[in-house]
């Protein structure tokens, strides 16, 4: 990703692709691959203590085994309450043309509607709709956030640093769930988290500075990068990932046997 920081705000664009295989169900089916790229995000107001999100620009999502396409149009924030968050886009079929049109708000609820031949100039459900024919109806709704919760986090995004007592002996020493910082922030002590981070960023740094003089190549222990042979672009794929059986990918076949001598220690 590029990041730039103006001072008073930062934006992040994103610069790899998403990839998504819908892989068939027990009653048969033909696997489909997805990919996008997410679009600019930018936080402003980081100093004043009351920061907003945005996320703009154009969202390409296509189906490469149909070859259905959706483009979505995230409206950048004007000056108005009003234009917040908007997102308008369109599904076009393998021949090109439109088939739904959609739109909503993105922090909100997302509509649907099927427009054969035509784009809508509003996604809007009428009242008392319930979907079906030409009605708009409802594709996707934000969960409403939970309180007490720091950091404004979504009810996933907490469930993320998670860590079970069960699950701790089967992670790698590399998992981000056990770096001491990060545990420090989520449990509200933040002079150990910073005093901890620093030591972390410094090993770190040493480790790499130590590598680089030694004239070693880092060379991941997991994934390697290779090319999609459907689209074309490099992306990163788990070793052993064509095997048939989940154990045949190495990552799982040493977490079954409980071996992560491979990995280094990082923390």
């Amino acid at each position: 990703m590029k990041s730039k920081f103006y001072g008073k705000s930062f934006e992040i664009n994103p610069l790899g692709t998403w990839f998504l295989n819908l892989r068939p169900t027990s009653s048969g089916g033909k696997s489909e691959l997805y990919t996008w790229k997410k679009v600019t995000s930018s936080v402003v107001g980081i100093i004043t203590g009351s920061p907003t999100v945005d996320n703009y620009g154009l969202m390409e999502v296509k189906n490469h085994t149909t070859g259905e396409v959706c483009i979505l149009d995230f409206k950048q924030r004007g000056w108005k309450a009003s234009s917040a968050f908007q997102v308008i886009g369109k599904v076009l079929d393998s021949a090109g043309k439109p088939r739904w049109s959609i739109g909503g708000r993105w922090n909100d609820k997302i509509y649907a509607r099927l427009t054969p031949g035509y784009e809508a100039t509003s996604v809007e459900p009428t009242s008392g709709s319930k979907g079906g024919g030409d009605q708009a109806f409802l594709v996707w709704e934000s969960h409403p956030r939970p309180t007490g919760i720091p950091f404004n986090l979504t009810p996933f995004g907490v469930t993320l640093n998670a860590l079970p007592d069960a699950l701790r002996p089967r992670l790698p020493p590399t998992d981000t769930r056990l770096r001491p910082d990060q545990r420090a922030m989520e449990d509200g002590e933040y002079d150990f988290a910073a005093t901890e981070k620093n030591r972390v960023e410094e090993k770190q740094r040493t480790t790499r500075r130590v590598r680089e003089q030694n004239g070693e190549e880092f060379t991941p222990k997991w994934f390697r990068k290779t090319r999609c042979k459907i689209t074309g672009e490099e992306f990163w794929e788990a070793i052993g990932a064509f095997g048939a059986q989940k154990q045949e990918i190495e990552y799982w076949a040493c977490r079954a046997k409980g071996d992560f001598s491979r990995s280094e220690d990082i923390f």
